[in-house]
Order: C-alpha cells, then structure tokens, then sequence
C-alpha cells in the first residue's frame, strides 16, 4: 500500500502535474455547494464507498476461486439501491450457510469413498484369498481321487486274479478229482475181473475136487515164491504137455494166490488215492475259503474306494461351487468400485482444491458482509450540502455556452 502510494506520488507526470496544479498557500471560503467531480473526503470511504468496497471484495474472490455463484452475488451488490442491502446479506449469509454445508457433504462424501476403497480392498484381500484355497482344495481334491481311483482300478484288478485263480484251482481239482475217478474205475475194473478170474479158477478146482490149500503171502512175496525155474531159458516157451486134472494144483494155488495179493494190492491202492484224493480236496478247500475271504476283502475295499471317490467329487464340486460363488463376489466387488471410481476419486483428488475455493469465498462472503452491515446512507443535512432544494449544479462549461448579441463568429 505504502509503496504504491509513493510510486504514484514520484511519478514524473505527477511530478508535474503537481507543480502547475498545486498553489502556494491554502484555498478558503470554498462553497459545498459546488460538485467538482472528485470524491475527496476521507470519510466517505467508511459510509458512502462500503457497497463499492463490498462488491470488489466479492468480485476479486470470485475471480481467485473462479466462483459464479460469488461473481453473481457481486454483480447483485453493485446493482442493489442504495439502503436495500437487507436482501443481499440475506443472500450472504445463505450462501455461507450452504457453502458449509457443502463442506460437511465434500468431507461426508470423501470419507465414505475412502472408506469404500477400504473395504473393497479387504474384501477383494479376502476373497481373493478365499480362492487361492479354494483352487489348492480343489487340487487337492482332484489328487486325492486321481490316487484313490487309481487303488481302486488296481483292486478290480486283484479280485480278477483272485476269480482267475480260483477258477484255476477249480479246474485243477476238477481235473485231479477226474483222474482219481477213472484211476479208481480203472483199479476197480480191474479187481471185479481178477475177482471173476480167480472166482472161475477156484470154481474149477472145486468143481473138480482138487485141493489147493491156504492161499499166501503178498503180491511180491507170492511172485517171489512162485517164481518158476526154467531148463532151458526163461524166455522159451513150455512144452504143451497135458496132464491129468490134479496134476497143476500147485501152480493153480499160487496163481489164486497172486490174483488175491493183485485184488488187495489194488484195493489199497484205491484206498490211498482217496486218501490222497481227500487231502487234496480239502488243500483246495482250503485254498478256496482263503481265496473267497480274499475277493470279499477285496470287494470291500472296492467298496470304500468307490465310497471315498463319491465323498471326494462331493467336497470337490462343493469346493468348485464356492470358488464360483467367490470369484462372483470379486467380480462385483471390481465393478462395484469401477461404478464409484469417477466420483470418488474426483472428489478425493479435488477436495483440497475445493476446500480452498470454500475458504475463499468464505472470506468474500465476510468481508463484503462487513462492508454492507455497517453500511449508513448519507444523512439529509449532507445532501442538503451538495445540492440545496431547487438548486442546480454550477455548470463550469456555461460560459462556453452563452451566446453574446451583436458578436461576430
């Protein structure tokens, strides 16, 4: 202020403008009653210039906080009568009211959309999380029945060799128990001939009243026994001399006899293999008990293997479900924040700016408000000084204007 004063003062124009302007001296006896265009008294600036002072208050904040509302509020000022400022105080102090409450709605509004993105972020933390587990679950899972899929393929598999085998040893024991059926037949074909054999030679000694006496020993020792001696060679065949009927009665004894030892020896040897027979059945019964003990255990595990695959794609689908149901919320979550984005984040990158602007227009708003309170309208005596009733202003160009009789242009 100071320094703007001297530079105009200092001036080279004024400088000169004052040398020729200014008298020595000071005027007196001035009349009020003249108006020279100048508003010069001091006092004047507290009462006359306030709504002039109002409106460059308003109008110099409006243009620092670029505010239309403020712009218009001066233009209001500068075009309200003189003594009618009730209505623009009014105006004023609406315009602070709401200015504030614009405030209180920019912080409310910042505040939300920073807490918004604060959820959002937990949230999307948090089911993104919740996904991460869901898809190592899942994997997991698929795992998990992949192997039990695979125990289960490979049971199929033993129970298979286990039927397989059962079937072989069936097969086996069918085939033994066959050969020791046609052994036995065999053996005892051949005890009812040797029977009938020995039957017709004891018949014809007896028939014939030829004794034979006590038939011996076994099959080897009755071989040993009778054992013939020969002449000649032992592969030569007999003479064909025929005798009388008793004659042979010894040889006749140990042919029965060797026939009875044959019969006996046969009849042991069927008893032997139905021994063997038996041992054999009941070793494939055995076999057999402990194969089906095993195909049942096997059928059981197949069991609980196709029960913990049907768990397992439960938990699985389950898991899937809520991986969906997840992923679902992440989505709104992103679209959610894209809808609030614009708005948001205006208002959090234009919140100082406009709290600024507030502050400025804030202080238009007092400062002009000010001015026009205690704003008081000249008083009638002072109007009666600058203009008395009926007078007119002294007009310093009149002279100019009068037009003297007589005189030539």
């Amino acid at each position: 202020g100071v320094a703007k004063a001297l530079e105009i003062l200092t001036a080279d124009g004024a400088r000169e403008l004052f040398a020729s302007a200014i008298k020595p001296g000071k005027e007196v006896h001035a009349d009020d009653r003249y108006d020279t265009g100048r508003e010069i008294a001091l006092v004047q600036l507290g009462s006359v210039s306030a709504p002039l002072r109002a409106y460059a208050v308003l109008k110099d904040h409006a243009k620092a906080s670029h505010s239309l509302r403020l712009a218009a509020l001066a233009l209001k000022v500068r075009e309200c009568k003189v003594g009618h400022f009730d209505k623009v105080i009014a105006a004023i102090d609406e315009m602070v009211k709401a200015l504030k409450e614009e405030n209180l709605a920019d912080i409310a509004k910042r505040d939300q959309c920073k807490e918004e993105y604060l959820k959002i972020e937990s949230t999307s933390k948090d089911l993104q999380w919740k996904i991460k587990n869901n898809v190592a679950k899942i994997d997991k899972l698929a795992k998990l029945i992949e192997l039990r899929t695979a125990q289960k393929e490979k049971t199929i598999e033993e129970i298979a060799d286990v039927e397989e085998h059962m079937k072989q040893l069936t097969a086996m024991r069918e085939e033994e128990n066959g050969a020791f059926l046609d052994a036995k037949k065999e053996d005892q074909d051949a005890i009812d001939l040797l029977i009938s054999a020995r039957e017709a030679l004891a018949s014809y000694y007896s028939n014939h009243s030829v004794a034979m006496g006590e038939v011996q020993g076994s099959v080897k020792g009755a071989a040993l026994l009778q054992q013939p001696e020969f002449n000649v060679s032992a592969d030569q065949a007999p003479e064909a001399d025929f005798s009388d009927k008793g004659h042979r009665k010894g040889e006749a004894k140990g042919i029965v006899s060797i026939m009875t030892m044959i019969i006996e020896d046969l009849n042991d040897e069927i008893k032997n293999g139905m021994k063997a027979e038996e041992e054999a059945q009941l070793e494939y019964e055995s076999q057999m008990d402990a194969a089906k003990k095993l195909k049942e255990e096997l059928i059981a595990k197949k069991v609980s293997l196709e029960e913990a695959i049907a768990k397992r794609e439960e938990d699985k689908s389950a898991e899937i479900e809520l991986q969906t149901n997840n992923e679902n919320e992440l989505d709104d979550e992103m679209k959610y924040k894209a809808s609030i984005k614009p708005d948001c984040d205006w208002i959090i990158g234009a919140f100082e700016k406009r709290a600024a602007a507030r502050v400025s227009e804030m202080d238009g708003l007092a400062g002009a408000k000010e001015f026009l309170v205690g704003y008081q309208p000249p008083s009638q005596e002072a109007s009666l000084l600058e203009q008395r009733q009926g007078a007119k202003p002294f007009d310093d160009a009149a002279l100019a204007k009068v037009r003297f009789l007589g005189m030539r242009r």
